[in-house]
Order: C-alpha cells, then sequence, then structure tokens
C-alpha cells in the first residue's frame, strides 16, 4: 500500500555524535515544547523530496511533490515527478487518486486507516510524541533536535522498525523524515520551501 510511505535511514547512535547530536534527558519538556509550537501551526505548505532505498535494486528511487496541512488534521500529499500520486485526508474520509482511479475510505470505518491517520497527522504537527504508541528517544545538535520513533505494536513494528523526524531549533517544525522499514530499506522524505500559517484554499482538499 503505498501511501504507507508517507508515514515513515537509519542513524547508529556513533553517527550522532560524529554529526554533534547529544542525547536530551528530558522528553517531558521537550514535547511540550515541540506541542506549544504545533498549537501555533495551523496551515504549512512544503514541497518535498522523497529518496526510497531498497536492498534489491541498485538505484535508489527519488520523487518530488507537494504537501499541504491545514489544522486539525486535513491535509494533501502529492506526488508530482516522475510520477501523479495524491492523497488527501479531508472531513473523516481518506482520498487516494492514482492517475485518474479515485479511491476513498471512512477513516472511522477501518482500524488500520484511523492508525495511518493518526500517524501522518501527529507526524506533521509534531505531536507524535504525545501518542502512546511509541518507545522514544530524542536527541540535539546545534541546528535540530531529532526524536526517534520505535513502535510498540508488533503488527506497526512489521512494517516500520523506526522513525527519525528532524526539528529545526529556529521554529521547531519537522524539516526531514527519516524511516527505516527493514535492515536495509528506509526511506527519506526532506521538506523545501517550507511556509508556515499562509491562508490555503479550501478546494485544495478536494479531489474530483
Amino acid at each position: 500500500m503505498r501511501y504507507l510511505i508517507i508515514l515513515f535511514l537509519f542513524l547508529s547512535f556513533s553517527s550522532f555524535a560524529q554529526k554533534g547530536y547529544k542525547p536530551v534527558s528530558d522528553l517531558t519538556e521537550l514535547s511540550k515544547l515541540l506541542n506549544e509550537n504545533a498549537s501555533k501551526t495551523n496551515t504549512i505548505k512544503s514541497d518535498f523530496v522523497q529518496v526510497k532505498h531498497m536492498a534489491f535494486l541498485q538505484d535508489s528511487i527519488v520523487t518530488n511533490g507537494k504537501f499541504w496541512f491545514k489544522k486539525e488534521n486535513t491535509l494533501r500529499w502529492e506526488y508530482t515527478n516522475p510520477f501523479n500520486y495524491i492523497i488527501v485526508i479531508n472531513n473523516g474520509k481518506f482520498i487516494i487518486k492514482d492517475d485518474s482511479k479515485k479511491s476513498e475510505f471512512d477513516i472511522k470505518s477501518n482500524k488500520a486507516f484511523q492508525e495511518v491517520n493518526k500517524m501522518i497527522v501527529s507526524s506533521v504537527r509534531g505531536t507524535l510524541m504525545e501518542e502512546n504508541l511509541f518507545n522514544i528517544s530524542a536527541f540535539k545538535s546545534l541546528s535540530s533536535y531529532l526524536v526517534r520513533l520505535s513502535p510498540k505494536d508488533k503488527n506497526m513494528k512489521s512494517v516500520i522498525q523506526e522513525m527519525d523526524l528532524y526539528f529545526n531549533l529556529k521554529d521547531y517544525t519537522i524539516y526531514k523524515l527519516v524511516m527505516r522499514e527493514n535492515e536495509e530499506d528506509y526511506t527519506v522524505i526532506s521538506f523545501k520551501n517550507r511556509k508556515i500559517n499562509e491562508p490555503i484554499p479550501a478546494n485544495t482538499f478536494i479531489l474530483k
């Protein structure tokens, strides 16, 4: 299921040290800081680049697209190159458009979609530390926080082994999301040209 791509580089502890990261001891204070910033974030617009490495492929798969988020839990994730693929969460619906084919699901009718919705929205808002779904560790460098999440649920862990969220110290918004799917496969999503609290037309989240 391709939509799971957006939820989630495995980095060892020694690599944190090389990059200047140090452990954060007070996770409660960090969670409070990120949550306070999330409460002030009403909209996000951003370009993104996704690099997916799979062990059986010689070259990584690079895709580009655009992303919109509107508080509380409305978002649009659109891949524009090299393929067209759109994911929208709006008004309790999970909508996928693959070229001309559109599929729509009621989030409340399916537990899997509820969990996907929660993880996507919490990732974007920076409030995943509040969800009791992960074992959490955090690190800090001169320019960013790195929050590492390891799923507690066995079913979730079979899909996602670890997820790293990078927060810019200037505005505490996510600028990179890294997912380790297994021992050899990982996905890196970098957000570019981020714009915070700019108006977003309502029809952005409507697919026809």
